[in-house]
């Protein structure tokens, strides 16, 4: 039978905040944060009522008694786990904000250098027709023309009325005609890409301002998600030592029993509204009990051609069409995938040894030549949408992409989180900032009903 441990070990968790439960305060004040943003409901992140080891001891004299102690243990290592799961679900779902955030400030950037260039070179040939028009005025005006229309190109409506005196008289050429007009067309053309350049740069701060704003609260979550891990820690380990004192077992016997029940919750959907799998529910997986990551990478293949578009939509039923994956690329992918095994997670890592969810699908088969859209769920699971590329999740086979969103729903434009599955109900997935890349039993609760299968 477990024997209590000694005082110091006495000392927490305790009812009052001090000790383990201190650390538990801080947890759920972080998970507090998070409410304000739309992450954890108050409810799910009450702080628990910490037995002491007195009270454990005195518990084993009744049978009752320590009946009661077991579940108001079992209850609090359940509510532990519940809030670890939402806060590392908000982690993933500010990870992936995020990584669109960043995708939308590079598109505004690649607007707004390709419009510089577009100017630079309409102002080049703007120049260049200026030029040759001015030469005929000058030309004009020394052989009798008007010497004010030397200053009439000056702006834009006069140069039209410039145009249109030119074109009353005789001695201009049609080829003068169509040398002024091309001068003028010049002008209004650099007039509007200037107009329009000021509008992409407008869009391209606001979007660097929303990026900025996304990354700064992914950070702040994901540092949550790791402040949370080492506040638990020793909760749960004086938590299982008082369950295996009461139970007459041991601290890790207890230990892998709450794993096992917290695996079996995610199976089965745990409290979520959602059925994983349903195909008419659009329904989907879940955080993973605090899988998330972050950190930077470089692509490493496939270029971000292609997107799948932002937004999913309702209906989708997958293809008509299964493709048969192509047993070679699906192994090279899974292969890579599982050589990043025990790596970090950090949230818009793609390697080399820092990862995040879709940095890591995307690597895994960039390395066997497969592009699956960019790095972000959301547009993998777009991407493989706009290919045809969806299959319902009761044929998913191993390779095939897997995909979370808020409530499992297909129709929910963000995919917070997506795995690669390796069959027999198994999937290998970089998770959060609470857990490094690994292999798991597929969680059903928020698993999107549709796979994306990238070969075949």
């Amino acid at each position: 039978m477990a024997e209590a441990p000694g005082a110091a070990d006495r000392e927490t968790p305790r009812r009052r905040p001090s000790g383990q439960a201190a650390t538990a305060a801080m947890s759920i004040a972080a998970a507090f944060a998070l409410t304000a943003t739309g992450g954890v409901s108050a409810s799910a992140v009450q702080r628990p009522d910490y037995p002491t080891w007195q009270e454990v001891q005195a518990a084993k004299k009744s049978e009752a008694a320590k009946k009661a102690e077991i579940e108001k243990l079992e209850g609090i290592v359940s509510q532990l786990q519940a809030t670890a799961d939402q806060l590392a679900k908000v982690s993933m779902q500010k990870g992936e904000d995020a990584l669109l955030a960043q995708s939308d400030l590079e598109a505004a950037e690649a607007r707004t250098a390709r419009l510089s260039e577009q100017l630079n070179e309409a102002q080049r040939r703007a120049d260049q027709s200026a030029t040759l028009a001015a030469s005929l005025v000058a030309r004009l005006a020394r052989n009798g023309g008007d010497s004010s229309m030397l200053l009439a190109f000056s702006s834009e409506a006069d140069a039209d009325r410039l145009l249109s005196r030119l074109g009353t008289m005789s001695k201009l050429t049609e080829s003068s005609t169509a040398l002024v007009q091309q001068a003028l067309f010049d002008k209004r053309a650099v007039s509007s890409l200037q107009a329009e350049a000021e509008v992409a740069e407008t869009e391209r701060r606001t979007r660097a301002d929303d990026a900025e704003k996304a990354k700064a609260e992914a950070d702040a979550a994901a540092a949550q998600v790791e402040a949370q891990v080492a506040e638990q820690a020793s909760s749960r380990s004086v938590l299982y030592a008082q369950l295996a004192a009461l139970k007459g077992t041991t601290a890790e016997l207890e230990k892998e029993y709450a794993e096992g029940q917290a695996d079996q919750d995610d199976d089965t959907g745990g409290s979520d509204s959602g059925s994983g799998g349903s195909g008419g529910s659009d329904s989907g997986g879940n955080s993973g009990g605090g899988d998330s990551g972050s950190g930077s990478g470089g692509d490493s293949g496939g270029g971000d051609s292609g997107s799948g578009g932002s937004g999913g939509s309702g209906g989708d039923t997958g293809s008509d069409d299964t493709p048969t994956p192509v047993a070679s690329q699906v192994n090279g992918a899974i292969a890579y995938a599982k050589a990043q095994l025990g790596e970090r997670y950090q949230w818009g890592g793609m390697g080399p040894d820092v990862w995040d969810c879709s940095g890591l699908t995307k690597a895994a088969y960039a390395s066997v030549g497969v592009y699956i859209g960019t790095h972000s769920s959301t547009d993998q699971y777009n991407y493989m949408k706009s290919q045809g590329r969806l299959v319902p999740y009761s044929q998913a086979q191993p390779g095939d992409l897997l995909f979370y969103s808020d409530g499992g729903s297909a129709s929910v434009a963000r995919k917070y989180h997506v795995t690669i599955y390796l069959g027999g109900g198994k999937m290998i997935e970089a998770p959060n900032a609470s857990a490094p890349v690994r292999i798991v039993t597929v969680r059903q609760s928020d698993l999107v009903p549709y796979a994306g299968r990238p070969t075949g």
